[in-house]
């Protein structure tokens, strides 16, 4: 669950603070009417993204390497054009509109391109992330238990946890900033996020050129002698992608910050205590707004830092134990398997192959969970355990301790025993034709 929360965060927080703050700004800028411009880029790339995920999961014939190349030169030169504009008609409409503002006065030519351009950029962004989120659930590794199963209901937990999260953050952060109703701080912020990730997109573009893809042939041969900036670049790009989510967001929490500054002080005039206590509240509640802001970008930092950490840390195996061989047989002490956690062995044959197999006691009774450390579907990755789970390490998905040694899913790939004289006992035989799972 957690690796979902933390993938659609990675995958979404730079989406959400662009969709928030170009929101605002049409908002702040040009009423409802300004509004319209990113609820047609939503749903335009709302849609595009659908049809891509469709078309990815159902033909072969989608070029993933070449669509994401020119996605992000798109969004390059959105971003520039963007800026531009913003340049060119930014101050004009920040010194005639107000915060709330749903004038029936005509946006004007430099409101329409404005209002274009942020809207195609969310398109174009919702369009290249959108296709992976929307595929998670159909590749959701459920070890052959489809999606009426624990596993798959874990895992879209973690996914709708990881689409909220970004989703209130973006809502907050809108209402953050219409609440602080500064065109010019607005404008600063979102021209810088937009910069940050067109440096983004042009390193990813010139890694699909530095890797010589044959389609690029429109383009200068690639050559480290005459371009000795694009490796280091892309370099740099490819390894620090987090990074720029990072930047864009923190570029984004400056709004709630100074929402939050303006309003630790009252400000205004008051006749009476009556009006005194209306200020008061208002700047308690914006306070609070900016407050809760920071909750959830604190929670967003935490997923991309210390969840990813412990989601993307390796899982060690514990060491295989003892036990003795008599008569070719392999004999495994009760008293070393009586605790209920999980036991690894190991007989290594001729070849060099470690056949490796477990033992855990089933709860509540004297039976006990036998199979190798390997399943059919994940292979041999091998199982640890977590608590008082027994997980696999490959997929996640935690056993049924009272269904190890049966066949079928994830569960360990069953191994003959028999329980005999106080000692768990294997024949040689059927540890060597288990040889075959570990090659």
């Amino acid at each position: 669950m957690l690796k979902y929360v933390v993938t659609l965060t990675e995958d979404l927080l730079m989406v959400s603070v662009l969709i928030s703050l170009c929101l605002a700004l049409c908002k702040i800028a040009y009423g409802r009417k300004g509004m319209r411009f990113i609820a047609v880029g939503v749903a335009v790339g709302l849609a595009g993204a659908v049809a891509m995920c469709i078309a990815k999961h159902t033909t072969s014939k989608i070029a993933t390497n070449q669509w994401n190349f020119y996605t992000f030169l798109v969004t390059i030169v959105l971003s520039l054009l963007f800026l531009a504009l913003s340049l060119i008609f930014g101050r004009h409409h920040r010194q005639l509109t107000y915060y709330g503002s749903d004038t029936d006065a005509p946006i004007g030519i430099g409101g329409v391109l404005l209002g274009s351009a942020a809207a195609a950029l969310i398109a174009v962004c919702l369009f290249y992330e959108g296709p992976e989120v929307l595929g998670y659930p159909v590749n959701f590794d459920t070890a052959g238990n489809g999606i009426i199963s624990e596993q798959f209901a874990v895992r879209l937990v973690g996914w709708l946890l990881g689409i909220l999260l970004v989703f209130l953050f973006g809502c907050f952060l809108y209402k953050c900033t219409i609440t602080l109703n500064s065109s010019p701080i607005l404008l600063w912020v979102l021209n810088a996020a937009l910069l940050t990730n067109g440096v983004r997109c042009f390193g990813m573009a010139v890694s699909k050129w530095v890797a010589r893809w044959k389609w690029l042939t429109w383009l200068p041969k690639y050559n480290k002698a005459a371009y000795p900036w694009a490796f280091p670049l892309t370099k740099f790009v490819t390894n620090n992608i987090l990074l720029f989510a990072f930047v864009i967001a923190g570029l984004a929490m400056v709004i709630p910050v100074i929402l939050f500054i303006r309003n630790i002080k009252v400000h205004g005039m008051w006749d009476n205590p009556a009006q005194l206590r209306k200020l008061k509240s208002t700047a308690r509640h914006k306070r609070r707004i900016a407050a809760v802001t920071a909750v959830l970008f604190a929670a967003a930092m935490l997923n991309l830092t210390v969840l990813k950490d412990i989601t993307n840390r390796k899982v060690e195996l514990s060491a295989p134990e003892s036990y003795r061989i008599a008569d070719d047989r392999i004999l495994v002490g009760i008293d070393q398997v009586n605790d209920g956690n999980l036991h690894r062995f190991e007989y290594v044959t001729e070849k060099g192959i470690g056949v490796r197999w477990i033992i855990v006691q089933k709860p509540g009774s004297g039976t006990y969970g036998v199979g190798l450390d390997a399943c059919e579907v994940c292979g041999t990755a091998g199982y640890y355990q977590r608590g008082e789970q027994i997980v696999c390490k490959r997929c996640d998905v935690v056993m049924n301790i009272n269904t190890i040694g049966f066949k079928g899913g994830c569960n360990p790939i069953p191994l003959n025993y028999k329980v005999e004289n106080g000692s768990v006992i294997f024949e040689m035989s059927d540890i060597l034709a288990a040889e075959r799972e570990f090659r």
